[in-house]
Protein backbone atom coordinates (compact mmCIF):
# COMPACT_ATOMS: atom_id res chain seq x y z
CA UNK A 1 0.00 0.00 0.00
CA UNK A 2 1.17 3.52 -0.79
CA UNK A 3 0.10 6.31 1.56
CA UNK A 4 0.73 9.84 0.30
CA UNK A 5 0.91 12.82 2.65
CA UNK A 6 1.83 16.18 1.14
CA UNK A 7 1.35 19.37 3.13
CA UNK A 8 2.27 20.52 6.61
CA UNK A 9 2.54 18.45 9.79
CA UNK A 10 -1.21 18.81 10.31
CA UNK A 11 -1.72 16.97 7.02
CA UNK A 12 1.03 14.42 7.65
CA UNK A 13 0.08 13.26 11.15
CA UNK A 14 -3.33 11.71 10.32
CA UNK A 15 -1.99 10.05 7.17
CA UNK A 16 0.93 8.69 9.18
CA UNK A 17 -1.48 7.32 11.79
CA UNK A 18 -3.49 5.50 9.12
CA UNK A 19 -0.27 4.12 7.58
CA UNK A 20 0.88 2.83 10.97
CA UNK A 21 -2.48 1.17 11.61
CA UNK A 22 -2.28 -0.55 8.22
CA UNK A 23 1.23 -1.74 8.97
CA UNK A 24 0.15 -3.08 12.37
CA UNK A 25 -2.44 -5.11 10.46
CA UNK A 26 0.28 -6.81 8.42
CA UNK A 27 0.35 -4.63 5.31
CA UNK A 28 3.51 -3.45 3.62
CA UNK A 29 3.25 0.34 3.51
CA UNK A 30 5.35 2.91 1.66
CA UNK A 31 4.86 6.41 3.07
CA UNK A 32 5.37 9.39 0.74
CA UNK A 33 5.79 12.80 2.38
CA UNK A 34 7.91 15.94 2.49
CA UNK A 35 11.60 15.51 3.15
CA UNK A 36 11.41 17.26 6.53
CA UNK A 37 8.93 14.67 7.86
CA UNK A 38 10.80 11.56 6.70
CA UNK A 39 12.57 11.08 10.08
CA UNK A 40 9.20 11.11 11.85
CA UNK A 41 7.87 8.34 9.59
CA UNK A 42 11.11 6.38 9.89
CA UNK A 43 10.90 6.46 13.69
CA UNK A 44 7.42 4.97 13.24
CA UNK A 45 9.04 2.07 11.38
CA UNK A 46 7.69 2.88 7.93
CA UNK A 47 9.35 2.56 4.54
CA UNK A 48 9.54 6.12 3.18
CA UNK A 49 10.09 8.17 0.05
CA UNK A 50 10.52 11.93 -0.28
CA UNK A 51 7.68 13.58 -2.15
CA UNK A 52 8.70 17.22 -1.63
CA UNK A 53 12.28 18.37 -1.08
CA UNK A 54 13.11 20.67 1.82
CA UNK A 55 14.00 23.40 -0.67
CA UNK A 56 10.58 23.12 -2.33
CA UNK A 57 8.80 23.03 1.02
CA UNK A 58 10.54 26.18 2.20
CA UNK A 59 9.84 27.92 -1.10
CA UNK A 60 6.12 27.37 -0.55
CA UNK A 61 5.89 28.16 3.14
CA UNK A 62 8.04 31.29 2.89
CA UNK A 63 6.16 32.73 -0.06
CA UNK A 64 4.62 36.03 1.12
CA UNK A 65 1.20 35.11 -0.30
CA UNK A 66 0.90 31.53 0.97
CA UNK A 67 -1.53 32.57 3.74
CA UNK A 68 -3.65 34.87 1.58
CA UNK A 69 -7.22 33.44 1.38
CA UNK A 70 -7.27 33.49 -2.43
CA UNK A 71 -3.65 33.75 -3.61
CA UNK A 72 -2.53 31.07 -1.14
CA UNK A 73 -4.94 28.52 -2.56
CA UNK A 74 -3.75 29.28 -6.09
CA UNK A 75 -0.10 29.00 -5.05
CA UNK A 76 -0.63 25.69 -3.26
CA UNK A 77 -2.64 24.25 -6.14
CA UNK A 78 -0.05 25.27 -8.72
CA UNK A 79 2.76 23.78 -6.65
CA UNK A 80 0.85 20.51 -6.34
CA UNK A 81 0.18 20.16 -10.06
CA UNK A 82 3.19 21.85 -11.66
CA UNK A 83 6.17 20.84 -9.55
CA UNK A 84 5.30 17.39 -8.20
CA UNK A 85 2.71 15.92 -10.56
CA UNK A 86 4.75 14.33 -13.36
CA UNK A 87 7.62 13.06 -11.21
CA UNK A 88 5.17 11.56 -8.73
CA UNK A 89 3.13 9.91 -11.49
CA UNK A 90 6.22 8.45 -13.15
CA UNK A 91 7.28 6.97 -9.80
CA UNK A 92 3.85 5.35 -9.45
CA UNK A 93 4.17 3.87 -12.94
CA UNK A 94 7.53 2.37 -11.99
CA UNK A 95 6.59 1.08 -8.54
CA UNK A 96 2.89 0.13 -8.62
CA UNK A 97 1.32 -3.14 -9.65
CA UNK A 98 -2.10 -2.23 -11.10
CA UNK A 99 -4.84 -4.09 -9.32
CA UNK A 100 -2.51 -5.14 -6.49
CA UNK A 101 -1.18 -1.84 -5.14
CA UNK A 102 -3.63 0.19 -3.05
CA UNK A 103 -3.29 3.99 -3.16
CA UNK A 104 -4.35 5.95 -0.06
CA UNK A 105 -3.93 9.60 -0.82
CA UNK A 106 -4.40 13.03 0.67
CA UNK A 107 -6.72 15.12 -1.51
CA UNK A 108 -3.76 17.10 -2.92
CA UNK A 109 -2.35 13.93 -4.52
CA UNK A 110 -3.46 14.47 -8.12
CA UNK A 111 -0.95 11.97 -9.51
CA UNK A 112 -2.64 9.13 -7.64
CA UNK A 113 -6.02 10.20 -8.95
CA UNK A 114 -4.74 10.19 -12.54
CA UNK A 115 -3.15 6.78 -11.97
CA UNK A 116 -6.56 5.47 -10.87
CA UNK A 117 -8.08 6.70 -14.15
CA UNK A 118 -5.27 5.06 -16.13
CA UNK A 119 -5.62 1.77 -14.21
CA UNK A 120 -9.24 1.51 -12.96
CA UNK A 121 -8.46 -1.86 -11.39
CA UNK A 122 -6.25 -0.09 -8.82
CA UNK A 123 -8.10 0.58 -5.52
CA UNK A 124 -7.86 4.26 -4.64
CA UNK A 125 -8.81 5.97 -1.38
CA UNK A 126 -9.12 9.76 -1.06
CA UNK A 127 -8.51 11.14 2.43
CA UNK A 128 -10.11 14.46 3.35
CA UNK A 129 -8.81 16.09 6.55
CA UNK A 130 -11.56 18.70 6.99
CA UNK A 131 -15.08 19.35 5.65
CA UNK A 132 -14.27 22.73 4.09
CA UNK A 133 -13.63 21.13 0.68
CA UNK A 134 -16.96 19.32 0.60
CA UNK A 135 -19.56 21.05 -1.51
CA UNK A 136 -22.89 21.68 0.11
CA UNK A 137 -25.82 23.84 -0.84
CA UNK A 138 -27.50 23.40 2.54
CA UNK A 139 -24.38 24.12 4.62
CA UNK A 140 -21.64 25.65 2.45
CA UNK A 141 -18.19 26.10 4.03
CA UNK A 142 -16.90 29.38 5.41
CA UNK A 143 -13.98 30.43 3.20
CA UNK A 144 -13.23 34.03 4.20
CA UNK A 145 -13.52 36.61 6.95
CA UNK A 146 -16.21 38.59 5.12
CA UNK A 147 -19.56 38.92 6.85
CA UNK A 148 -21.43 39.04 3.54
CA UNK A 149 -20.39 35.47 2.78
CA UNK A 150 -23.12 34.20 5.10
CA UNK A 151 -25.79 36.33 3.43
CA UNK A 152 -25.41 34.70 -0.01
CA UNK A 153 -28.75 33.12 -1.03
CA UNK A 154 -28.59 29.34 -1.10
CA UNK A 155 -29.88 29.22 -4.67
CA UNK A 156 -26.68 31.01 -5.76
CA UNK A 157 -24.33 28.42 -4.23
CA UNK A 158 -24.20 26.01 -7.26
CA UNK A 159 -23.36 28.95 -9.54
CA UNK A 160 -20.53 30.01 -7.24
CA UNK A 161 -19.16 26.48 -7.25
CA UNK A 162 -19.16 26.52 -11.05
CA UNK A 163 -17.31 29.86 -11.08
CA UNK A 164 -14.78 28.41 -8.66
CA UNK A 165 -14.32 25.46 -11.02
CA UNK A 166 -13.56 27.80 -13.89
CA UNK A 167 -10.87 29.48 -11.79
CA UNK A 168 -9.35 26.18 -10.64
CA UNK A 169 -9.37 24.75 -14.17
CA UNK A 170 -7.52 27.85 -15.39
CA UNK A 171 -4.89 27.38 -12.66
CA UNK A 172 -4.30 23.64 -12.82
CA UNK A 173 -6.12 21.90 -15.66
CA UNK A 174 -3.37 22.48 -18.22
CA UNK A 175 -0.78 20.51 -16.25
CA UNK A 176 -3.21 17.76 -15.29
CA UNK A 177 -4.59 17.38 -18.81
CA UNK A 178 -1.08 17.59 -20.27
CA UNK A 179 -0.12 14.52 -18.26
CA UNK A 180 -3.40 12.78 -19.10
CA UNK A 181 -2.78 13.39 -22.82
CA UNK A 182 0.73 11.95 -22.52
CA UNK A 183 -0.61 8.69 -21.11
CA UNK A 184 -3.60 8.44 -23.44
CA UNK A 185 -6.41 9.71 -21.19
CA UNK A 186 -9.08 12.23 -22.20
CA UNK A 187 -9.07 15.69 -20.60
CA UNK A 188 -11.07 16.48 -17.47
CA UNK A 189 -12.72 19.69 -16.34
CA UNK A 190 -14.31 20.96 -13.14
CA UNK A 191 -11.45 19.35 -11.28
CA UNK A 192 -12.75 20.11 -7.79
CA UNK A 193 -16.36 19.19 -8.43
CA UNK A 194 -16.23 15.41 -8.23
CA UNK A 195 -13.23 14.36 -10.34
CA UNK A 196 -10.58 14.63 -7.63
CA UNK A 197 -12.52 12.39 -5.24
CA UNK A 198 -12.00 8.66 -5.48
CA UNK A 199 -14.85 6.69 -7.08
CA UNK A 200 -13.97 3.85 -4.65
CA UNK A 201 -13.81 5.40 -1.17
CA UNK A 202 -13.46 8.85 0.40
CA UNK A 203 -12.53 8.98 4.09
CA UNK A 204 -13.61 12.11 5.94
CA UNK A 205 -11.37 12.55 8.98
CA UNK A 206 -14.08 14.19 11.10
CA UNK A 207 -17.34 13.15 12.77
CA UNK A 208 -20.86 13.49 11.46
CA UNK A 209 -21.60 16.47 13.73
CA UNK A 210 -18.62 18.36 12.29
CA UNK A 211 -19.56 17.73 8.65
CA UNK A 212 -21.84 19.19 5.98
CA UNK A 213 -25.56 18.47 5.81
CA UNK A 214 -26.29 14.78 5.27
CA UNK A 215 -28.36 15.43 2.13
CA UNK A 216 -25.26 16.80 0.36
CA UNK A 217 -23.02 13.78 0.98
CA UNK A 218 -22.51 11.05 -1.58
CA UNK A 219 -22.28 7.25 -1.10
CA UNK A 220 -18.48 6.95 -1.38
CA UNK A 221 -17.96 9.34 1.55
CA UNK A 222 -17.38 7.67 4.93
CA UNK A 223 -16.95 9.82 8.04
CA UNK A 224 -14.68 8.14 10.58
CA UNK A 225 -14.18 10.86 13.21
CA UNK A 226 -11.12 12.90 14.17
CA UNK A 227 -7.89 10.82 14.08
CA UNK A 228 -6.48 12.85 17.01
CA UNK A 229 -3.02 11.86 15.84
CA UNK A 230 0.06 13.94 16.53
CA UNK A 231 2.71 11.18 16.49
CA UNK A 232 3.51 11.94 20.14
CA UNK A 233 5.11 8.53 20.65
CA UNK A 234 7.61 8.98 17.81
CA UNK A 235 8.66 12.62 18.15
CA UNK A 236 12.36 13.26 18.60
CA UNK A 237 13.43 12.41 22.19
CA UNK A 238 14.44 15.99 23.00
CA UNK A 239 10.87 17.18 22.27
CA UNK A 240 9.35 14.83 24.84
CA UNK A 241 11.89 15.97 27.42
CA UNK A 242 11.29 19.63 26.58
CA UNK A 243 7.57 19.22 27.22
CA UNK A 244 8.25 17.79 30.66
CA UNK A 245 10.68 20.58 31.47
CA UNK A 246 8.39 23.36 30.24
CA UNK A 247 5.37 22.17 32.19
CA UNK A 248 7.55 22.16 35.28
CA UNK A 249 8.38 25.83 34.79
CA UNK A 250 4.71 26.80 35.23
CA UNK A 251 4.52 25.27 38.72
CA UNK A 252 1.03 23.91 38.22
CA UNK A 253 -0.37 27.04 36.53
CA UNK A 254 -2.02 26.44 33.19
CA UNK A 255 -0.50 28.55 30.39
CA UNK A 256 -2.09 30.16 27.38
CA UNK A 257 -0.79 28.30 24.31
CA UNK A 258 -0.23 30.31 21.12
CA UNK A 259 0.19 28.16 17.98
CA UNK A 260 0.18 29.89 14.58
CA UNK A 261 0.88 26.64 12.68
CA UNK A 262 3.91 24.48 11.95
CA UNK A 263 4.21 25.82 8.39
CA UNK A 264 3.60 29.50 9.17
CA UNK A 265 6.82 31.36 8.39
CA UNK A 266 5.34 34.86 8.77
CA UNK A 267 4.13 34.57 12.37
CA UNK A 268 6.55 36.98 14.06
CA UNK A 269 4.00 39.76 14.65
CA UNK A 270 1.43 37.29 15.98
CA UNK A 271 3.93 35.90 18.49
CA UNK A 272 4.88 39.42 19.58
CA UNK A 273 1.18 40.11 20.17
CA UNK A 274 0.89 36.83 22.08
CA UNK A 275 3.65 37.86 24.48
CA UNK A 276 1.90 41.21 24.99
CA UNK A 277 -1.39 39.45 25.79
CA UNK A 278 0.26 37.32 28.46
CA UNK A 279 1.83 40.41 30.00
CA UNK A 280 -1.43 42.38 29.96
CA UNK A 281 -3.44 39.54 31.52
CA UNK A 282 -0.61 38.50 33.85
CA UNK A 283 -0.89 34.89 32.70
CA UNK A 284 1.78 32.32 31.85
CA UNK A 285 2.20 31.63 28.15
CA UNK A 286 3.78 29.19 25.73
CA UNK A 287 4.58 30.44 22.22
CA UNK A 288 5.10 27.77 19.55
CA UNK A 289 6.85 28.11 16.20
CA UNK A 290 9.26 25.69 14.47
CA UNK A 291 11.19 28.72 13.21
CA UNK A 292 12.99 30.02 16.30
CA UNK A 293 13.79 33.26 14.48
CA UNK A 294 10.11 34.20 14.84
CA UNK A 295 10.19 33.96 18.65
CA UNK A 296 10.12 37.39 20.37
CA UNK A 297 13.52 38.57 21.52
CA UNK A 298 12.12 39.77 24.84
CA UNK A 299 9.59 37.78 26.84
CA UNK A 300 7.52 38.72 29.89
CA UNK A 301 7.91 36.68 33.08
CA UNK A 302 6.40 33.16 32.89
CA UNK A 303 6.29 33.24 29.07
CA UNK A 304 8.43 30.69 27.25
CA UNK A 305 8.91 29.49 23.67
CA UNK A 306 9.27 26.12 21.95
CA UNK A 307 9.57 24.96 18.37
CA UNK A 308 7.06 22.10 18.56
CA UNK A 309 5.20 20.10 21.22
CA UNK A 310 2.59 17.34 20.70
CA UNK A 311 -0.84 18.74 21.57
CA UNK A 312 -2.21 15.45 22.89
CA UNK A 313 0.22 15.77 25.80
CA UNK A 314 0.33 19.56 26.07
CA UNK A 315 -3.29 20.71 25.91
CA UNK A 316 -4.59 18.87 29.01
CA UNK A 317 -2.24 21.22 30.91
CA UNK A 318 -3.30 24.41 29.07
CA UNK A 319 -5.76 27.12 30.10
CA UNK A 320 -6.64 27.94 26.47
CA UNK A 321 -5.16 27.79 22.98
CA UNK A 322 -4.98 30.62 20.47
CA UNK A 323 -4.25 29.10 17.08
CA UNK A 324 -4.51 29.33 13.30
CA UNK A 325 -7.47 27.00 12.84
CA UNK A 326 -5.91 23.87 11.39
CA UNK A 327 -8.25 20.93 11.85
CA UNK A 328 -5.65 18.89 13.75
CA UNK A 329 -5.13 21.61 16.36
CA UNK A 330 -8.86 22.31 16.51
CA UNK A 331 -9.76 18.68 17.14
CA UNK A 332 -7.05 18.22 19.78
CA UNK A 333 -8.40 21.25 21.65
CA UNK A 334 -11.95 19.91 21.42
CA UNK A 335 -10.83 16.56 22.86
CA UNK A 336 -8.94 18.26 25.70
CA UNK A 337 -11.93 20.48 26.53
CA UNK A 338 -9.71 23.55 26.13
CA UNK A 339 -11.29 26.88 25.07
CA UNK A 340 -10.05 28.24 21.76
CA UNK A 341 -9.49 31.55 20.04
CA UNK A 342 -9.05 30.80 16.35
CA UNK A 343 -7.11 33.27 14.22
CA UNK A 344 -7.61 31.97 10.65
CA UNK A 345 -5.72 32.99 7.54
CA UNK A 346 -6.64 30.75 4.57
CA UNK A 347 -7.64 27.27 3.30
CA UNK A 348 -9.97 25.41 5.71
CA UNK A 349 -9.18 27.63 8.68
CA UNK A 350 -12.16 30.02 8.45
CA UNK A 351 -14.52 27.06 8.26
CA UNK A 352 -12.96 25.41 11.31
CA UNK A 353 -13.13 28.73 13.15
CA UNK A 354 -16.84 29.07 12.48
CA UNK A 355 -17.48 25.49 13.59
CA UNK A 356 -15.67 26.14 16.88
CA UNK A 357 -17.85 29.20 17.45
CA UNK A 358 -21.05 27.27 16.63
CA UNK A 359 -20.05 24.59 19.14
CA UNK A 360 -19.61 27.42 21.69
CA UNK A 361 -16.09 26.21 22.40
CA UNK A 362 -14.45 29.54 21.62
CA UNK A 363 -14.43 32.52 19.31
CA UNK A 364 -12.48 33.76 16.32
CA UNK A 365 -11.07 36.80 14.58
CA UNK A 366 -9.08 36.97 11.33
CA UNK A 367 -5.31 36.98 11.56
CA UNK A 368 -5.36 40.21 9.54
CA UNK A 369 -7.36 41.89 12.34
CA UNK A 370 -5.45 40.61 15.36
CA UNK A 371 -3.87 42.93 17.90
CA UNK A 372 -2.86 42.49 21.55
CA UNK A 373 -6.01 44.29 22.70
CA UNK A 374 -8.35 42.23 20.50
CA UNK A 375 -6.70 38.93 21.40
CA UNK A 376 -6.84 39.82 25.11
CA UNK A 377 -10.55 40.64 24.83
CA UNK A 378 -11.26 37.24 23.28
CA UNK A 379 -9.21 35.44 25.92
CA UNK A 380 -11.11 37.23 28.70
CA UNK A 381 -14.38 35.87 27.30
CA UNK A 382 -13.23 32.23 27.14
CA UNK A 383 -14.30 31.14 30.65
CA UNK A 384 -17.94 31.33 29.58
CA UNK A 385 -17.27 28.47 27.11
CA UNK A 386 -16.10 26.00 29.78
CA UNK A 387 -19.33 23.99 30.04
CA UNK A 388 -19.70 23.59 26.25
CA UNK A 389 -16.03 22.60 25.94
CA UNK A 390 -16.56 19.88 28.55
CA UNK A 391 -19.67 18.58 26.76
CA UNK A 392 -17.87 18.34 23.42
CA UNK A 393 -14.87 16.66 25.06
CA UNK A 394 -17.20 14.06 26.58
CA UNK A 395 -18.79 13.51 23.19
CA UNK A 396 -15.40 12.96 21.57
CA UNK A 397 -14.29 10.54 24.28
CA UNK A 398 -17.16 8.28 23.22
CA UNK A 399 -16.14 8.06 19.54
CA UNK A 400 -14.46 4.85 18.29
CA UNK A 401 -10.77 5.01 17.28
CA UNK A 402 -10.80 6.74 13.92
CA UNK A 403 -7.71 5.10 12.42
CA UNK A 404 -8.97 1.63 13.24
CA UNK A 405 -12.26 2.56 11.58
CA UNK A 406 -10.35 3.90 8.55
CA UNK A 407 -8.58 0.56 8.09
CA UNK A 408 -11.89 -1.26 8.49
CA UNK A 409 -13.48 0.89 5.76
CA UNK A 410 -10.51 0.32 3.45
CA UNK A 411 -10.75 -3.44 3.93
CA UNK A 412 -14.49 -3.39 3.31
CA UNK A 413 -13.91 -1.49 0.06
CA UNK A 414 -11.25 -4.00 -1.04
CA UNK A 415 -13.56 -6.93 -0.26
CA UNK A 416 -16.33 -5.39 -2.35
CA UNK A 417 -13.95 -4.87 -5.28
Amino acid sequence: MIVTAPGSLGDVNPMLAIARELQRGGERVVFLTSERYLPLAQRAGLEVKSLVSEEQFQRMTRHPQIWHPRHGARLLFREAVEHFLEAHYDWLEAECDPGQTVLISHVLDFAGRIYRDRYPQTPFVSVLPAPALLRSQASPPRLSRHVWERSIPRWMIPTLYRLADLWVDRVGAAAINGLRKRIGLPPVSRLLDRWWWSPDLVLGLFPDWYSIASEDRWPELELIGFPLADSADVVAPHIAQQLTDLLGTFSGDKPLVFAPGTAHEQAGKFLEAAAAVCQELNLPGLLLSPNAKQHPSRLPPRVVTAEYLPFSRLLPHAAAIIHHGGVGTTSQALRAGVPQVVVPMAFDQFDNAERVAKLKCGSWLPMTKHSPARLAAHVRNLPRTALDCALVAKRMAEQPPACELAVEKIRQMLAQR
